[in-house]
C-alpha cells in the first residue's frame, strides 16, 4: 500500500529575543537535513512558513534561504542593538505614562533590511523574492483589522507580494509598548501604497499554528488529512497572580510590559489547545492532521522579551540546544520527508 503525501507546514511563534530558541532548534534541524540530503536549503523542506512577530522574522529569513545558524549569530550579536539599555528604569513611574514605547524601532528595520538583502544580493526583497510560501499575522491600525500578509501562493493574492520582507516583518514584531505603530509606504515595480500602524499580530496570532492549517485546507486545497504541522514556541512561563498581589499602581501591568506577556503567552496556549481539540474531532487518526509542537516549558524563570544579558542569550541558546537534542530525531519522523505534496 503506497503511503500518502504530505504537506509539511512550519510554524514559528512569537517571543521576543527568545527566538533563539526556535533558531537553534531549525540550527540543529538544518545541519541533520543537510547529511541526509545534501545542497537542499531548510525552506525546500516545507511547503508553507508562517510565523508572528520574532517567528515573522524567522519565518522570512528561512525563507530567503538563511542558514539557521546566522539567524542565531543575529539574534545574539545584534539583542543589545534592537533591545538597548531601559532609559525608562530612570524616569519616575507617572511620567512614563507619556512615552509611546519603549524602544524606537530605528535599528531593528535597519539589521533586517541589512540581513534581509545580504541573501537577495544586497538588494532588499519584496515577499515577492522569498522562496518559500509564507504568512505573517499582523494586526493592521489603520483600519483596525487583522492581516494576515502572504507571499502569491494564491491567485486571489493581488498585493502583499509587493512589499518589502522588511516592513512585513517589523509589521509583525511591532509589540505594542516594547515598540511603536509601523508605518511604511512601497513604490516598486510591481506598485505602490500605503500601510498605516500595523503592529505585533501576537495579540490574536502569537503561535500561528491555525493560520497555516486554513490557509492550506481553505487556499490552497490540501486534504487535511495530508498536512504535518511542525509547531515551535519560544519557550512558556507561568504567569503567577498571588492572592495577596496588590499593585502599587496601574502602570504595574505595563512597565514591564507583564499584561501583553501574559497576552501574547496565553494566545499560544490557547492555539495548542485548540489544534488538539480539532484532532478530536476528525477522531480517526488517519483522516486528521498530525502535529507536532515543541515547546520548551521555563516555568516560574521566564527570560523577558526584551532580555540581553549575556546570561540569558546563552541561556537560550543552551535550551534551543537541549531541545534540539531531544527533539531532532523525533522531527525527522515527523515530517515523512520521503513523502511529498505537489502544489498545482
Amino acid at each position: 500500500m503506497q503511503e500518502k503525501s504530505t504537506f509539511r507546514i512550519l510554524s514559528i511563534d512569537g517571543g521576543g529575543i527568545r527566538g533563539i530558541i526556535p533558531a537553534k532548534v531549525l540550527a540543529e534541524l538544518e545541519r541533520e537535513l543537510e547529511l541526509l540530503y545534501p545542497g537542499k536549503k531548510l525552506y525546500e523542506h516545507f511547503d508553507l512558513i508562517c510565523g508572528t512577530s520574532t517567528g515573522a522574522i524567522l519565518a522570512i529569513a528561512i525563507a530567503l534561504g538563511i542558514p539557521a545558524k546566522d539567524l542565531v549569530r543575529f539574534y545574539k550579536e545584534n539583542a543589545k542593538i534592537i533591545f538597548p539599555n531601559w532609559y525608562l528604569k530612570f524616569i519616575p513611574s507617572k511620567a512614563k505614562a507619556i512615552i509611546t514605547s519603549i524602544y524606537s524601532n530605528r535599528q531593528l528595520a535597519a539589521k533586517l533590511k541589512e540581513i534581509y538583502s545580504s541573501a537577495n544580493g544586497n538588494k532588499p526583497p519584496l515577499l515577492n523574492d522569498l522562496k518559500a510560501n509564507v504568512c505573517i499575522p499582523s494586526f493592521n491600525g489603520g483600519v483596525g483589522e487583522i492581516n494576515v500578509l502572504k507571499t502569491k501562493h494564491h491567485k486571489e493574492y493581488k498585493r502583499d507580494y509587493k512589499l518589502f520582507a522588511h516592513d512585513v516583518a517589523l509589521s509583525s514584531a511591532s509589540a505594542p509598548v516594547y515598540f511603536p505603530p509601523h508605518t511604511f509606504s512601497y513604490n516598486n515595480e510591481f506598485g505602490n501604497g500605503h500601510n498605516e500602524n500595523m503592529i505585533d499580530g501576537g495579540i490574536f496570532a502569537n503561535n500561528p499554528s491555525l493560520i497555516g492549517v486554513f490557509e492550506a485546507t481553505d487556499k490552497l486545497k490540501i486534504d487535511i488529512a495530508d498536512i504535518h504541522l511542525l509547531s515551535l514556541g519560544t519557550g512558556k512561563g507561568k504567569h503567577i497572580i498571588k492572592s495577596s498581589w496588590k499593585p502599587k499602581h496601574i502602570f504595574y501591568w505595563f512597565l514591564p510590559p507583564r499584561l501583553l506577556d501574559i497576552i501574547l503567552d496565553s494566545q499560544s496556549q490557547i492555539t495548542e489547545q485548540y489544534l488538539h481539540f480539532m484532532q478530536r474531532i476528525f477522531g480517526n487518526k488517519d483522516s486528521s492532521f498530525k502535529y507536532l509542537r515543541i515547546q520548551h516549558d521555563m516555568g516560574a524563570d521566564l527570560i523577558e522579551l526584551n532580555s540581553t544579558s549575556k546570561h540569558s542569550l546563552n541561556r537560550l541558546e543552551s535550551i534551543g540546544d537541549e531541545v534540539a537534542k531531544n527533539k531532532i530525531n523525533e522531527i525527522l519522523t515527523f515530517l515523512k520527508l520521503e513523502q511529498h505534496v505537489e502544489l498545482s
